[in-house]
């Protein structure tokens, strides 16, 4: 009875472990635009100046013309390109820059949109080193003064319960509707593709000025891990203080297109086959926890006894 009476204890620590886990809940974005998003930072928004510090997609029209996302940092890689990684693993790493080629120069921020076609592992796991240059914002539509660079502006680890947009079918961003998908030649329209989204701050801009490091690219290395059977896509946003949109706002992201062979795109992903280790089953690993709690019992037991044969003789 006594022993009975241990294992109840033990399932219900157990149970009672297993259901405490509570995982954040996301919430789907409401529009492609005119909308407030919140960034994953530990440390927040650079400049957001919406609620809680977000930043806020205006996007009315255009937009898609003067960030690029590109393997190449050279100047002549500025105009960027489509990359598409197929791996068979969980994990993997890579570095790529977020260029520049608008008329006004330069952007005062670039924000990460990570995004996972879900659902999102547990074990979920991305790694964001950023460099780039870093001034203070002006209303006169140029670089501020102060202008530096900046090795590691974030260096920061991302998990699942970052993800706080999703599921969606297409990014935010200029267009007539929801047009803009993750990664050139998504189906949007194919709900399968619904992804959950991790905007991050990179604490960089960038500007066209070529003579700079990594000509005046931001850089971007990454490295994640808890990838199965599905794709992770980045795309970029651009904010500014000023701009002739306004400013204050974002309006800007690399060009994808639902049609591969449309010009001008620019995007990276990841699509993986690799296959999630399949769990212990809880009845298994309660079984195991009761045997192995018996085992101890029991050993407990015989040296007890034993103990007091050894004291009769």
């Amino acid at each position: 009875m006594k022993n009975r009476a241990i294992l109840t204890v033990l399932m219900g620590t157990v149970l009672f472990s297993q259901s405490s886990l509570v995982l954040a809940n996301t919430v789907p974005l409401p529009d492609h635009h005119h909308i407030y998003i919140n960034v994953a930072n530990d440390s927040g928004s650079q400049y957001g100046s919406g609620p809680d510090g977000s930043y806020y997609i205006k996007a009315d029209g255009g937009g898609l013309n003067q960030l690029h996302i590109t393997t190449d940092s050279s100047i002549a890689g500025v105009n960027g390109q489509v990359t598409t990684q197929n791996i068979d693993t969980s994990s993997t790493s890579g570095t790529f820059w977020v260029s520049t080629t608008g008329g006004r120069g330069y952007n005062d921020a670039i924000i990460l949109l990570a995004s996972v076609q879900g659902p999102v592992s547990d074990d979920f796991s991305l790694s964001i080193t950023s460099s780039g240059y870093q001034w203070t914002p002006t209303m006169n539509q140029t670089v501020g003064a102060d202008i530096r660079y900046v090795s590691g502006a974030v260096d920061e680890t991302f998990s699942k319960s970052d993800f706080l947009y999703g599921p969606n079918t297409a990014k935010p961003g200029p267009g007539n509707g929801w047009v803009l998908p993750f990664y050139s030649g998504q189906d949007i329209n194919d709900p399968s593709t619904a992804s959950y989204l991790l905007f991050i701050d990179l604490y960089v801009g960038n500007t066209s000025d070529r003579s700079l490091i990594d000509s005046g690219n931001a850089k971007v290395e990454f490295t994640v891990s808890g990838l199965y059977e599905t794709t992770l896509a980045f795309n970029a946003y651009a904010y500014a203080l000023s701009s002739n949109t306004g400013g204050d706002s974002i309006d800007w992201t690399n060009r994808l297109s639902t049609n591969l062979a449309d010009p001008g795109q620019s995007g990276y992903s990841i699509t993986t086959t690799a296959v999630a280790p399949v769990p212990l089953p809880p009845a298994v690993w309660l079984l195991g926890s009761a045997l192995a709690g018996f085992g101890f019992i029991g050993r407990r037991q015989r040296n007890s006894a034993a103990s007091r044969t050894f004291s009769a003789l």
